[in-house]
C-alpha cells in the first residue's frame, strides 16, 4: 500500500504521514520544505519516501508523480492536505495577488496531483471507498 501525501513537512500532513508510516504503509511525504521531510524518512527509514514538491506548479507535480521508484509508483491513497491562508484582513481588504496564491494552491494544487494520481488508482481498480483505511479506524 502506498500513500501520496502533500503538504507532509508539518501539522495534519507529517501527523498523516507518521500514522501511515506506523502502520506499514509506505508514504510519498510531498511538500516544499525539504528539510523537515528529511527527518520524516530519518524517523521511518524506507517508508517515507521524502519528494520537494510545490503543488502549484503542474509540470513539477507531472514530474515528481510519473518519476517515483517502483515501489511507491502505485499510489492506493491521495491525501491532498497542502494548503495555506494569506492575509487575515477581511476579504474586500486582502489584495488579489494573495487571494491568487491561495487558488493556486489550495484549488490548482489539488485537482494537479489529483488529475495526475488518479487514473493509475482507477487503472489499478483501487477502492476509493474502502474501510481498511488506517485512518478510519
Amino acid at each position: 500500500m502506498v500513500a501520496f501525501v502533500t503538504g507532509a513537512s508539518a501539522g495534519f500532513g507529517a501527523a498523516i504521514a507518521r500514522r501511515f508510516a506506523k502502520d506499514g504503509t509506505r508514504v510519498v511525504a510531498a511538500a516544499r520544505r525539504t528539510e523537515r521531510l528529511k527527518a520524516l524518512n530519518k524517523e521511518f527509514g524506507d517508508l517515507i519516501l521524502p519528494v520537494t514538491l510545490d503543488v502549484r506548479e503542474k509540470a513539477q507535480v507531472e514530474s515528481v508523480v510519473t518519476g517515483l521508484p517502483s515501489e511507491f509508483a502505485e499510489i492506493d491513497i491521495l491525501i491532498n492536505n497542502a494548503g495555506l491562508s494569506r492575509n487575515l484582513e477581511p476579504a474586500h481588504r486582502v489584495p488579489l495577488e494573495d487571494w491568487e496564491v491561495m487558488v493556486d494552491t489550495n484549488i490548482k494544487g489539488l485537482l494537479y496531483c489529483t488529475r495526475q494520481i488518479l487514473p493509475g488508482m482507477v487503472a489499478r481498480a483501487v477502492d476509493t471507498s474502502s474501510t481498511s483505511d488506517p485512518l478510519r479506524r
